[in-house]
């Protein structure tokens, strides 16, 4: 018997453990057993159903650690023990993104991973770091690889440059320990100084306390002249102000919506005359997370993780990371 937690209706209250047999992998999959697990903001717009398609029911939560517990007919290059990470995106496996290869999210569209046993195609898992535990390492499928997506790999980020975070959650965290270990300069905006402070512990070299400085692009600029790169998680609040105080050739990312799904009004005029490139990023594909994960071991990379809960806790990880009182991440363990 194995254990998987299902929705039944939009709402964090209809999710309930079910118990059944384990299939096991078809041809070319591996079977997982997860261990670990963590709670991203897309996570909590799928359990309270702010995402109108999905199919009920449905197994929650997108980042997934733990060991292969049994392979498939022609699967190559993984066996019976190594520790994997599963992939936000399942199809997408290398490459440019796609319509095709973005089709399937684990959590959402497909099955996720607050479950005991999960059978996945063997191209849409990696190789977990060697450096982190269980817990830590599944921080990395979904807020560690959009920070790693949108700055080494889209912005290429060099060392002397000027990064740009935006509050304490799991991916402004993990941009700036990655920011950091490419040796640039990171500055970092929140309405908490406590918070702040915990940022300058990690390596952040401005603060600017957006409720003290509401104006706060202004004080970025004042601070340091201006940003190279942008890890954007406010959407409509806050993309205005990361163009205002953007260098010229910079890059904004815009990897967030925590300010508003709607229009962001923006300075068209800034955008051409700083010559900047504007470019939604969601996670990346295996091949990159592979990346991540060896970037994470090179460099001793180790998560932020605030909170954590046991799988039959998911309402109150939820309830919290709905009030904002975590920083970095919130561990959900599995089995």
């Amino acid at each position: 018997m194995a254990f998987r937690y299902e929705m039944t209706a939009p709402g964090v209250e209809n999710v309930r453990r079910v118990e059944g047999e384990s299939t096991g992998p078809g041809p070319g999959q591996v079977q997982v057993r997860i261990r670990a697990s963590s709670l991203n903001y897309h996570d909590y717009i799928t359990l309270t159903g702010l995402i109108p398609w999905i199919g009920y029911p449905r197994v929650p939560l997108s980042d997934g650690c733990g060991e292969i517990s049994a392979v498939g007919a022609g699967v190559e290059g993984f066996a019976v023990g190594d520790r994997v990470l599963t992939t936000f995106y399942p199809l997408w496996h290398a490459g440019r993104p796609s319509r095709e290869s973005k089709r399937l999210i684990l959590g959402e569209t497909t099955d996720g991973c607050l479950q005991e046993y999960l059978d996945i195609d063997a191209r849409s898992v990696a190789r977990a770091p060697a450096n982190l535990d269980d817990a830590a390492a599944a921080t990395l499928v979904c807020a560690g690889h959009t920070a790693w997506y949108a700055l080494a790999e889209e912005c290429r980020l060099r060392a002397g440059q000027t990064v740009l975070v935006q509050g304490s959650g799991g991916v402004s965290v993990f941009a700036l320990q990655i920011a950091k270990a490419i040796g640039a300069k990171v500055v970092a905006t929140s309405s908490s100084d406590e918070k702040l402070e915990r940022m300058r512990e990690l390596g952040a070299d401005w603060l600017v306390n957006y409720r003290t400085h509401p104006d706060w692009e202004r004080e970025v600029l004042r601070l340091c002249g201006g940003v190279d790169a942008t890890i954007d998680v406010g959407g409509e609040a806050t993309l205005a102000r990361a163009v205002a105080c953007a260098n010229t050739d910079g890059f904004i990312t815009v990897v967030g919506v925590l300010g508003g799904f709607g229009a962001a009004p923006l300075s068209v005029f800034d955008v051409m005359q700083k010559n900047l490139t504007v470019k939604g990023v969601t996670v990346g594909c295996r091949e990159s997370l592979e990346r991540l994960c060896r970037f994470v071991e090179q460099h001793d990379i180790r998560p932020v993780i605030s909170h954590r809960f046991a799988a039959g806790e998911l309402a109150a990880a939820t309830a919290l990371l709905e009030r904002g009182q975590h920083f970095g991440k919130i561990s959900i363990a599995v089995a």
